[in-house]
């Protein structure tokens, strides 16, 4: 009953196994981790890695639930890259849908905020986030905008 409640509100939560949700302090807090026995392709040389250098907790924004704010306190492994001429000895596996490399905010709230962003910017799309619980300010939303590529030139 629990798990398919989960994969309703929390889709993105389908490959990781979820170990504990609470509340406190009015903040959705959800704590996943990584499958143990799942090899990880090394990103620089793409050999599979399966010895593990550590763990560590990564802090995830993500939008809200109930009209909550929601933290996904994620539990990541640092593999080891064995093969012999890859330059990279280490690296962190990455949750699809879930990271991205030194993300604070899941893909599912950056694209909620960069809609916000585009739509109303500054003082106005933060004021829109705070009521969505997504509480950012008109900097960052800003930031976000110039981050886009520009759009293709078109002939007049």
């Amino acid at each position: 009953m629990c798990d398919g409640l989960l994969d309703i509100v929390f889709p993105h939560l389908k490959t990781v196994l979820v170990e504990h949700v609470c509340v406190e302090g009015g903040t959705v807090h959800v704590t996943p981790r990584t499958p143990d026995n799942r090899a990880v392709d090394c990103p620089s040389c793409g050999v599979a890695a399966h010895r593990v250098h550590g763990r560590y907790q990564r802090h995830l924004a993500d939008t809200a639930v109930a009209g909550r704010p929601v933290v996904i306190d994620l539990l990541v492994r640092r593999l080891i890259c064995d093969h012999a001429t890859c330059p990279r000895r280490t690296f962190v596996e990455q949750v699809e849908g879930l990271t991205i490399r030194y993300g604070r905010r899941t893909p599912l709230l950056h694209h909620l905020l960069l809609a916000l962003a585009l739509a109303l910017a500054g003082r106005a799309g933060a004021r829109m986030a705070a009521v969505l619980a997504a509480a950012v300010s008109r900097v960052t939303l800003i930031s976000m905008l110039m981050a886009l590529p520009d759009p293709p030139a078109t002939r007049p």
